[in-house]
Protein backbone atom coordinates (compact mmCIF):
# COMPACT_ATOMS: atom_id res chain seq x y z
CA UNK A 1 0.00 0.00 0.00
CA UNK A 2 1.68 3.79 -0.91
CA UNK A 3 1.23 6.38 1.08
CA UNK A 4 2.23 9.95 0.28
CA UNK A 5 5.70 10.74 1.43
CA UNK A 6 5.85 14.76 0.25
CA UNK A 7 6.06 16.22 3.27
CA UNK A 8 4.27 19.49 4.09
CA UNK A 9 6.10 22.74 4.54
CA UNK A 10 4.35 26.05 5.95
CA UNK A 11 4.73 29.35 5.63
CA UNK A 12 5.88 29.90 9.01
CA UNK A 13 8.55 27.28 8.44
CA UNK A 14 10.11 29.10 5.13
CA UNK A 15 9.95 32.00 6.72
CA UNK A 16 12.17 31.13 10.03
CA UNK A 17 14.36 29.38 7.36
CA UNK A 18 14.94 32.58 5.23
CA UNK A 19 15.60 34.34 8.81
CA UNK A 20 18.08 31.51 9.93
CA UNK A 21 20.37 32.13 6.61
CA UNK A 22 20.21 35.74 6.16
CA UNK A 23 21.49 35.74 10.70
CA UNK A 24 24.14 32.99 9.51
CA UNK A 25 25.63 35.19 6.45
CA UNK A 26 24.57 33.28 3.88
CA UNK A 27 22.00 34.96 0.79
CA UNK A 28 18.49 33.08 1.20
CA UNK A 29 18.15 31.57 -2.30
CA UNK A 30 15.43 29.05 -3.27
CA UNK A 31 18.19 25.70 -3.12
CA UNK A 32 19.66 27.21 0.39
CA UNK A 33 16.08 27.55 1.36
CA UNK A 34 14.79 24.21 0.18
CA UNK A 35 18.35 22.38 1.92
CA UNK A 36 17.23 24.22 5.57
CA UNK A 37 13.94 22.87 5.24
CA UNK A 38 15.44 19.00 4.25
CA UNK A 39 15.33 18.90 0.78
CA UNK A 40 11.86 20.11 1.22
CA UNK A 41 8.89 22.23 0.42
CA UNK A 42 7.58 23.84 -2.80
CA UNK A 43 9.82 26.02 -5.13
CA UNK A 44 6.68 27.82 -6.14
CA UNK A 45 5.43 28.55 -2.88
CA UNK A 46 9.60 29.42 -1.52
CA UNK A 47 9.75 31.57 -4.38
CA UNK A 48 7.68 34.82 -3.47
CA UNK A 49 7.77 34.20 0.18
CA UNK A 50 11.32 35.05 -0.88
CA UNK A 51 10.56 37.87 -3.05
CA UNK A 52 8.41 39.51 -0.44
CA UNK A 53 11.35 39.39 2.10
CA UNK A 54 13.62 40.57 -0.50
CA UNK A 55 11.75 43.73 -1.23
CA UNK A 56 10.79 44.08 2.48
CA UNK A 57 14.51 43.53 3.75
CA UNK A 58 16.61 44.32 0.92
CA UNK A 59 15.42 46.64 -1.48
CA UNK A 60 18.71 48.74 -2.02
CA UNK A 61 20.32 45.19 -3.03
CA UNK A 62 18.01 44.51 -5.08
CA UNK A 63 18.23 47.54 -7.01
CA UNK A 64 21.87 47.39 -7.25
CA UNK A 65 21.63 43.71 -8.62
CA UNK A 66 19.86 45.04 -11.17
CA UNK A 67 21.30 48.28 -11.99
CA UNK A 68 25.20 49.28 -11.72
CA UNK A 69 26.33 52.94 -10.51
CA UNK A 70 26.18 54.36 -13.30
CA UNK A 71 22.92 53.25 -14.86
CA UNK A 72 21.44 54.46 -11.55
CA UNK A 73 22.63 57.49 -12.28
CA UNK A 74 21.44 58.16 -15.42
CA UNK A 75 18.29 56.30 -14.63
CA UNK A 76 17.72 58.91 -11.90
CA UNK A 77 18.81 62.12 -14.20
CA UNK A 78 15.98 60.82 -17.02
CA UNK A 79 13.43 60.27 -14.18
CA UNK A 80 14.31 64.06 -12.86
CA UNK A 81 14.65 65.41 -15.96
CA UNK A 82 11.80 64.16 -18.20
CA UNK A 83 9.62 61.41 -17.24
CA UNK A 84 9.05 60.66 -20.67
CA UNK A 85 6.16 58.15 -21.99
CA UNK A 86 8.87 55.61 -22.83
CA UNK A 87 9.99 55.17 -19.22
CA UNK A 88 6.33 55.50 -18.19
CA UNK A 89 5.62 52.98 -20.69
CA UNK A 90 8.36 50.25 -19.43
CA UNK A 91 7.68 51.06 -16.08
CA UNK A 92 3.75 50.28 -16.86
CA UNK A 93 5.19 47.07 -18.65
CA UNK A 94 7.21 45.72 -15.92
CA UNK A 95 4.48 46.51 -13.47
CA UNK A 96 2.37 43.96 -15.63
CA UNK A 97 5.07 41.30 -16.43
CA UNK A 98 5.13 41.62 -12.17
CA UNK A 99 1.66 40.60 -12.25
CA UNK A 100 1.35 38.35 -14.65
CA UNK A 101 4.37 36.45 -13.04
CA UNK A 102 2.67 36.54 -9.84
CA UNK A 103 -0.60 34.71 -11.68
CA UNK A 104 1.83 32.20 -12.68
CA UNK A 105 3.39 31.25 -9.66
CA UNK A 106 -0.03 31.12 -8.13
CA UNK A 107 -1.17 28.80 -10.82
CA UNK A 108 1.97 26.66 -10.09
CA UNK A 109 0.89 26.57 -6.57
CA UNK A 110 -2.42 25.53 -7.00
CA UNK A 111 -1.58 23.11 -9.63
CA UNK A 112 0.83 21.78 -6.84
CA UNK A 113 -1.92 21.83 -4.76
CA UNK A 114 -4.23 20.05 -6.65
CA UNK A 115 -1.46 17.24 -7.52
CA UNK A 116 -1.36 16.62 -3.42
CA UNK A 117 -4.94 16.43 -3.85
CA UNK A 118 -4.86 13.55 -6.61
CA UNK A 119 -1.99 11.61 -4.77
CA UNK A 120 -3.92 11.43 -1.56
CA UNK A 121 -6.91 10.64 -3.81
CA UNK A 122 -5.00 7.63 -5.57
CA UNK A 123 -3.74 6.55 -1.93
CA UNK A 124 -7.09 6.13 -0.98
CA UNK A 125 -7.88 4.42 -3.22
CA UNK A 126 -5.34 2.15 -2.92
CA UNK A 127 -6.17 1.76 0.53
CA UNK A 128 -9.27 0.75 -0.50
CA UNK A 129 -8.66 -1.66 -3.11
CA UNK A 130 -6.74 -3.66 -0.57
CA UNK A 131 -9.47 -3.77 1.78
CA UNK A 132 -11.80 -4.80 -0.64
CA UNK A 133 -9.35 -7.24 -1.70
CA UNK A 134 -8.98 -8.47 1.75
CA UNK A 135 -12.67 -8.61 2.22
CA UNK A 136 -13.33 -10.80 -0.47
CA UNK A 137 -10.85 -13.25 -0.04
CA UNK A 138 -12.46 -14.01 3.68
CA UNK A 139 -15.40 -14.50 1.95
CA UNK A 140 -14.09 -17.10 -0.60
CA UNK A 141 -12.93 -18.65 2.22
CA UNK A 142 -16.32 -18.36 3.99
CA UNK A 143 -17.76 -19.92 1.02
CA UNK A 144 -15.40 -22.67 0.72
CA UNK A 145 -16.31 -23.85 4.13
CA UNK A 146 -19.80 -23.46 3.33
CA UNK A 147 -19.37 -26.19 0.63
CA UNK A 148 -17.54 -28.15 2.61
CA UNK A 149 -20.25 -28.18 5.00
CA UNK A 150 -22.79 -28.37 2.69
CA UNK A 151 -20.78 -31.78 1.05
CA UNK A 152 -20.89 -33.12 4.98
CA UNK A 153 -24.63 -32.07 5.30
CA UNK A 154 -24.86 -34.20 2.34
CA UNK A 155 -23.03 -37.17 3.34
CA UNK A 156 -25.16 -37.42 6.39
CA UNK A 157 -28.29 -37.51 4.21
CA UNK A 158 -26.62 -40.35 2.54
CA UNK A 159 -26.09 -42.38 5.86
CA UNK A 160 -29.34 -41.38 6.76
CA UNK A 161 -31.21 -42.75 4.24
CA UNK A 162 -28.82 -46.27 3.87
CA UNK A 163 -29.83 -46.25 8.08
CA UNK A 164 -33.84 -45.69 6.72
CA UNK A 165 -33.63 -48.72 4.18
CA UNK A 166 -32.07 -50.77 6.70
CA UNK A 167 -35.01 -50.28 9.21
CA UNK A 168 -37.31 -50.93 6.38
CA UNK A 169 -35.62 -53.84 5.51
CA UNK A 170 -35.74 -55.22 9.29
CA UNK A 171 -39.83 -54.32 9.43
CA UNK A 172 -40.01 -56.22 6.46
CA UNK A 173 -38.43 -59.01 8.28
CA UNK A 174 -40.72 -58.32 11.25
CA UNK A 175 -43.78 -58.49 9.29
CA UNK A 176 -42.84 -61.61 7.86
CA UNK A 177 -41.90 -63.15 11.44
CA UNK A 178 -45.41 -61.70 12.15
CA UNK A 179 -47.05 -63.88 9.34
CA UNK A 180 -45.59 -67.02 10.33
CA UNK A 181 -46.81 -66.70 13.96
CA UNK A 182 -50.36 -65.90 12.13
CA UNK A 183 -49.63 -68.99 10.30
CA UNK A 184 -49.25 -70.96 13.78
CA UNK A 185 -52.31 -69.48 15.48
CA UNK A 186 -54.61 -70.95 12.17
CA UNK A 187 -52.97 -74.14 12.67
CA UNK A 188 -53.68 -74.14 16.33
CA UNK A 189 -57.41 -73.13 15.44
CA UNK A 190 -57.53 -75.82 12.99
CA UNK A 191 -56.81 -78.22 15.63
CA UNK A 192 -58.61 -76.91 18.48
CA UNK A 193 -61.47 -77.25 15.15
CA UNK A 194 -60.84 -80.76 14.31
CA UNK A 195 -61.00 -81.88 18.23
CA UNK A 196 -64.40 -79.98 18.62
CA UNK A 197 -65.28 -82.41 15.98
CA UNK A 198 -63.99 -85.37 17.87
CA UNK A 199 -66.30 -84.48 20.97
CA UNK A 200 -68.85 -84.22 18.76
CA UNK A 201 -68.05 -88.05 17.52
CA UNK A 202 -67.66 -89.27 20.61
CA UNK A 203 -71.09 -87.90 21.99
CA UNK A 204 -72.63 -89.23 19.12
CA UNK A 205 -71.27 -92.86 19.86
CA UNK A 206 -72.44 -92.24 23.60
CA UNK A 207 -76.10 -91.62 22.42
CA UNK A 208 -76.00 -94.71 20.01
CA UNK A 209 -73.87 -97.09 22.28
CA UNK A 210 -74.78 -97.07 26.24
CA UNK A 211 -72.44 -99.35 26.63
CA UNK A 212 -69.85 -97.31 25.73
CA UNK A 213 -70.91 -94.29 27.90
CA UNK A 214 -68.58 -94.74 30.27
CA UNK A 215 -65.92 -94.75 27.86
CA UNK A 216 -67.15 -92.22 25.96
CA UNK A 217 -67.52 -89.90 28.70
CA UNK A 218 -63.95 -90.30 29.24
CA UNK A 219 -63.25 -89.97 25.94
CA UNK A 220 -64.93 -86.36 25.96
CA UNK A 221 -63.66 -85.50 29.19
CA UNK A 222 -60.51 -85.87 27.98
CA UNK A 223 -61.39 -84.07 24.53
CA UNK A 224 -62.74 -81.58 26.71
CA UNK A 225 -60.00 -80.75 29.07
CA UNK A 226 -57.78 -81.18 25.78
CA UNK A 227 -59.98 -77.98 24.45
CA UNK A 228 -59.23 -76.28 27.07
CA UNK A 229 -55.77 -76.55 26.95
CA UNK A 230 -55.45 -76.04 23.42
CA UNK A 231 -58.01 -72.85 23.99
CA UNK A 232 -55.88 -71.49 26.62
CA UNK A 233 -52.97 -71.69 24.67
CA UNK A 234 -54.70 -70.15 21.75
CA UNK A 235 -55.85 -67.46 23.70
CA UNK A 236 -52.55 -67.02 24.98
CA UNK A 237 -50.63 -67.30 21.07
CA UNK A 238 -52.95 -64.60 20.33
CA UNK A 239 -52.09 -62.47 23.45
CA UNK A 240 -48.38 -62.67 22.68
CA UNK A 241 -48.60 -62.32 18.95
CA UNK A 242 -50.43 -59.33 19.63
CA UNK A 243 -48.10 -57.28 21.93
CA UNK A 244 -45.53 -58.28 20.19
CA UNK A 245 -47.06 -56.88 16.92
CA UNK A 246 -47.67 -54.27 19.10
CA UNK A 247 -44.22 -53.15 20.33
CA UNK A 248 -43.07 -53.92 16.95
CA UNK A 249 -45.50 -51.52 15.42
CA UNK A 250 -44.36 -48.92 18.22
CA UNK A 251 -41.12 -49.27 17.62
CA UNK A 252 -41.15 -49.02 13.59
CA UNK A 253 -43.31 -46.07 13.36
CA UNK A 254 -41.40 -44.33 16.29
CA UNK A 255 -38.30 -45.28 14.22
CA UNK A 256 -39.83 -44.15 10.82
CA UNK A 257 -40.88 -41.11 12.87
CA UNK A 258 -37.71 -40.74 14.05
CA UNK A 259 -35.88 -40.81 10.53
CA UNK A 260 -38.15 -38.71 9.06
CA UNK A 261 -37.72 -35.77 11.60
CA UNK A 262 -33.95 -36.14 11.45
CA UNK A 263 -34.38 -36.16 6.83
CA UNK A 264 -36.62 -33.28 7.21
CA UNK A 265 -34.19 -31.29 10.18
CA UNK A 266 -31.04 -32.10 7.39
CA UNK A 267 -33.09 -30.86 4.34
CA UNK A 268 -33.92 -27.80 6.03
CA UNK A 269 -30.21 -27.28 7.23
CA UNK A 270 -29.41 -28.09 3.46
CA UNK A 271 -31.59 -24.79 2.55
CA UNK A 272 -30.49 -22.86 4.75
CA UNK A 273 -26.71 -23.57 3.86
CA UNK A 274 -28.02 -23.03 -0.05
CA UNK A 275 -29.25 -19.56 0.80
CA UNK A 276 -26.26 -18.49 3.05
CA UNK A 277 -24.16 -20.05 0.07
CA UNK A 278 -25.84 -18.34 -2.37
CA UNK A 279 -25.74 -15.00 -0.12
CA UNK A 280 -21.93 -15.41 0.51
CA UNK A 281 -21.52 -15.69 -3.76
CA UNK A 282 -23.92 -12.41 -4.03
CA UNK A 283 -22.02 -10.41 -1.40
CA UNK A 284 -18.55 -11.36 -3.28
CA UNK A 285 -19.44 -10.89 -6.44
CA UNK A 286 -20.34 -7.01 -5.35
CA UNK A 287 -17.28 -7.29 -3.53
CA UNK A 288 -15.41 -7.87 -6.99
CA UNK A 289 -17.70 -5.04 -8.86
CA UNK A 290 -16.11 -2.90 -6.50
CA UNK A 291 -12.63 -4.13 -7.11
CA UNK A 292 -12.70 -3.51 -10.51
CA UNK A 293 -14.51 -0.35 -10.02
CA UNK A 294 -11.49 1.25 -7.89
CA UNK A 295 -9.04 -0.41 -10.85
CA UNK A 296 -11.15 1.68 -13.62
CA UNK A 297 -10.91 4.73 -10.62
CA UNK A 298 -6.78 4.46 -10.69
CA UNK A 299 -6.41 3.23 -14.50
CA UNK A 300 -8.71 6.52 -14.87
CA UNK A 301 -6.21 8.73 -12.35
CA UNK A 302 -3.12 7.19 -13.87
CA UNK A 303 -4.22 8.15 -17.50
CA UNK A 304 -4.42 11.37 -16.59
CA UNK A 305 -1.38 14.03 -17.70
CA UNK A 306 0.37 15.20 -15.32
CA UNK A 307 1.29 18.61 -15.00
CA UNK A 308 4.44 20.09 -13.92
CA UNK A 309 5.12 22.74 -11.57
CA UNK A 310 6.04 25.72 -13.87
CA UNK A 311 9.10 27.62 -12.99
Amino acid sequence: MQTNTRAKVTNEQIHAAIEKLNSEGIKPTIRAVREALGNTGSPNRIQPLLAAWNDRNKPAEAAQAVLSDSAQKTLAELLERERSAAVAAKLEEITELKAQLLEVIQAGQQLEDDNEQLEIANNQLDEQKSEAVTLASSRLQRIEQLEQEQARLQAQCQELGQQVATVQAQLAMQQQQGSLQQQQIEQQAEALADARQQVSTAQQAAAVAEAKQQAAAETATAAAQRIQKLEAQLEQCQLDAVKRLDALQQRVEAAQQQRSTDAENHIKMLAQRDEQLHAEHKKNAELMTRIDELNDKLIEAAKKPSKAPIK
